[in-house]
């Protein structure tokens, strides 16, 4: 997959394309007023100038000399990239019937474990209780990713935005959909 975004004005090192690369999701949450529900016109520029800067090569000064339609489009290149899920890019959605997806963007974690594909576990109904008790929606999330994908806090984190996205709707279907969602197609569920 070739990731670039071409822009009419700007020219770097001769060329009038610009190479990216995906954003962590530990990179993404540390953007300025990611957290932010509503963000003033100011706050929003210096969003996405961090996320152009955490996704190119670019430097400050580079930055600097951009011009407004080219920022402009940069900025919507990399937040619809951004925020497609890899198994959307892949043209593989992932469904009821998906046990293991393998990541468009491996990584490799703390431990210099290169991680390039997940396994889903079923989680149990003593997950569900644990779940429950949890209050905070940062401590769910992360408790529902170990215990349907097994990796932890920091591998989550170190993953890229799109492969994140792709799978947390599969480990929330774990805790919250009926197991109707999961039969295969040709079985029928159970009646009541």
């Amino acid at each position: 997959m070739k990731l670039t975004s071409t822009l009419p004005f700007f020219s770097h090192h001769g060329r009038h394309d610009i190479t990216y690369h995906p954003v962590s999701l530990g990179d993404f949450e540390k953007l300025p007023y990611i957290e932010m529900e509503e963000t003033t016109p100011a706050q929003e520029f210096e969003q996405y100038k961090a996320l152009i800067l955490a996704m190119t090569d670019l430097n400050e000064a580079d930055f600097d000399e951009l011009t407004a339609p080219d920022f402009l489009q940069l900025r919507q290149d990399l937040r619809k990239f951004t925020l497609t899920p890899s198994d959307e890019l892949q043209h593989k959605p992932l469904d009821g019937q998906t046990f293991k997806f393998d990541l468009l963007f491996p990584f490799t974690n703390e431990l210099g474990e290169t991680i390039s594909h997940i396994v889903f576990t079923v989680p149990k109904v003593k997950h569900s209780e644990a779940l429950a008790k949890l209050s905070d929606d940062k401590a769910r999330e992360n408790f529902m990713f170990q215990v349907v994908t097994g990796l932890t806090k920091a591998d989550v984190e170190q993953m890229a935005m799109n492969d994140f996205l792709a799978i947390k709707g599969q480990v929330g279907a774990f805790f919250t959909l009926a197991g109707d969602y999961f039969h295969p197609a040709t079985l029928k569920p159970s009646s009541i």
